[in-house]
């Protein structure tokens, strides 16, 4: 499945006259800055979220609900389906596919680019939520933050699969220490 999600990003990619970084490209300085300063964004923002649910008592999503249960039932396949399979499918989908399709040459001003990465946001936690609305903020913010840095990162989707691998393995780490 991952291998036929890269296909068609390259395919929109090109077709837009996106220019793709392959998996032997160069990654500069800048990229990697945008990735640590995403990363530990994100896990402060991971942080602030578990607090502020157990400070509120807010009620886990069923999203979390069920990764907690397949992570009991089979926890290797489960860490490697959401630390490595998940990040490289949702990056493709939500940032790779549609930044091609919604930054075409006229509408890659930087309002269009704001616009763009608010809908993908809203997308995005639509997709990992329910109707409670704590997890729909932690989800928009997690999503405005990644398609943020596909912007930065000068379309790399290399780096945002990074950051999205870091802040699931993330999750893991300090859903074990809790």
């Amino acid at each position: 499945m991952p291998w036929k999600l890269y296909w068609l990003y390259r395919h929109t990619a090109r077709v837009r006259h996106y220019q793709v970084a392959t998996l032997k490209s160069r990654v500069n300085i800048a990229q990697l800055g945008t990735v640590i300063i995403a990363m530990l964004t994100m896990v402060v923002l991971i942080i602030v979220d578990l607090k502020l649910s157990a400070m509120l008592n807010i009620p886990e999503t069923s999203n979390s609900r069920s990764l907690a249960w397949m992570l009991g039932e089979a926890p290797l396949p489960m860490i490697v389906s959401v630390v490595i399979f998940s990040p490289i499918c949702e990056e493709l989908i939500f940032r790779g596919i549609f930044f091609s399709y919604a930054l075409t040459n006229q509408y890659n001003h930087r309002n269009y680019q704001m616009i763009a990465v608010v809908i993908n946001s809203l997308i995005f936690a639509s997709v990992h939520v329910d109707a409670n609305w704590e997890p729909w903020i932690y989800y928009t913010l997690m999503g405005g933050i990644l398609g943020t840095t596909y912007l930065l990162a000068k379309r790399d989707i290399r780096m945002n699969i990074l950051v999205h691998m870091g802040t699931n393995l993330a999750v893991f780490a300090l859903a074990a220490m809790s």
